[in-house]
């Protein structure tokens, strides 16, 4: 029974392989569309994981300062603070497509600290990592 039916065929029609190239087509554009979304989330992963590195390392470095109540204020050019880890105008050293910004300001339940927010931009202003710190004053000058 089978031969006859393929004797009968003599091959397959010109609507059947264009229907088969389109179903074909919708299948690898989805695909494809997948790898190249993949490829980007990867891309704004990467960057984000860099900075949380990046900006731990700044936060560790501000810990090491001290600070009195006078320090308080916004500060995107670092002349004042003396941090290894930031150019003085806001670069992070270990990686140059960073740069941060930090605020500082007076806890209003306790006297004796400071509140520090540090946040970091890309290149392209952009904030990719935030994070804050207490410290304590060590004079009321």
């Amino acid at each position: 029974m089978l031969k006859t039916i393929l004797k009968q065929r003599d091959g397959v029609s010109l609507v059947e392989v264009l229907g088969a190239l389109v179903i074909l087509s919708l299948i690898l554009i989805g695909f494809f569309s997948m790898f190249t979304q993949t490829s980007s989330m990867q891309n704004v992963t990467e960057e984000e994981v860099q900075a949380s590195n990046l900006i731990n390392i700044v936060r560790e470095d501000v810990k090491q300062l001290t600070f009195s109540s006078n320090d308080t204020g916004y500060y995107e050019s670092f002349d004042s603070l003396d941090l290894t880890s930031v150019e003085n105008n806001g670069q992070i050293v270990a990686n140059n497509d960073f740069f941060a910004t930090i605020e500082i300001k007076e806890e209003t339940e306790t006297n004796n600290l400071l509140k520090v927010t540090i946040n970091l931009l890309n290149e392209d202003d952009r904030r990719v990592a935030h994070t804050y710190t207490y410290v304590e004053v060590t004079n009321n000058e």
